[in-house]
């Protein structure tokens, strides 16, 4: 029974996802191109995106969206990041929006699909020189961090509602399907799972990666009524990096929701910060 119970599970969270955009970046008046390049996974999965050029652009954003989620969840953070003249790119991870891979991996080949996204970045005439930041949510946020450990051309990291180890929140959203029969289940989906992926679970740790971030730096924004993600993880991963980094508590927002709770406060926080970090940049660059 906890096998057939883990195996359903393992599907359901690695499963693909595709879907189309209902809205694309032109709904809200904005000029953007339709893009695809290659994770820079072994598989080569080709991912799907929208570039949207800022006018007199200062630096470029990945927007990283969640698990279950695609590129048009990022939409509205695109249109903000706009107004301050950040050029953004959208992209779906593997197996979910428009983009191939046979499935998702729950973070962990999708930090190659950001690396992608950055080598794409660095080659494209419209982004090549400019600054590379971003700003990601739930699994697309410990993403982000694994990808900036590996990558000093992400300059700074945004991420919202990301959890400090992958195992830990397994269990907990486990749990809540299997209540007392946590641990047998558990332990059979990371056993399927490292079948499937071809990698251990355990090794998709957030905690371990940010520090190496340092010194660029690291904003965290915790939900406070996140349940996926409580405020546990978010102190774990506080604790765990180093300086320079900021943290915002969003009072009454749930699960990576605080731009649609708190949307002046997150507009103002967030390009500050994201501004911030570029004068930081050319300052160090400067001395």
């Amino acid at each position: 029974m906890k096998n057939s119970i883990a195996r359903l599970l393992t599907w359901y969270t690695t499963r693909r996802r595709p879907s189309r955009p209902r809205r694309t970046p032109g709904s809200f008046n904005l000029d953007y191109h339709d893009v695809a390049f290659l994770s820079k996974s072994e598989e080569s999965v080709l991912l799907s995106g929208w570039l949207i050029p800022a006018s007199d652009p200062i630096g470029v954003v990945i927007l990283c969206h969640g698990h279950g989620g695609s590129r048009r969840g990022m939409l509205r953070k695109a249109v903000m990041l706009n107004r301050y003249h950040f050029t953004a790119l959208l992209f779906d991870f593997r197996a979910s929006g428009s983009s191939g891979g046979r499935f998702r991996t729950l973070g962990l080949r999708e930090t190659d699909d950001i690396l992608g996204a950055v080598d794409f970045l660095k080659q494209e005439p419209h982004t090549r020189d400019l600054a590379i930041l971003g700003v990601g949510q739930s699994m697309g946020g410990a993403a982000l961090i694994r990808a900036a450990a590996r990558s000093t051309d992400i300059q700074a990291v945004i991420a919202e509602a990301v959890f400090a180890r992958l195992d830990t929140v397994l269990r907990r959203r486990v749990k809540f399907v299997v209540g007392p029969f946590v641990k047998p289940v558990v332990n059979s989906c990371y056993r399927i799972g490292a079948k499937k992926l071809g990698n251990e679970i355990y090794t998709m740790d957030p905690e371990l990666d940010i520090a190496s971030i340092s010194p660029r730096p690291v904003m965290l924004i915790q939900d406070n009524l996140d349940f996926v993600c409580p405020r546990s993880d978010v102190n774990r991963l506080f604790e765990a990096a180093k300086e320079p980094k900021e943290r915002w508590i969003v009072p009454r927002a749930r699960h990576a929701r605080a731009h649609s709770c708190a949307p002046k406060e997150y507009e103002r926080r967030v390009t500050g910060f994201l501004i911030r970090s570029l004068c930081m940049k050319r300052g160090n660059e400067e001395q």
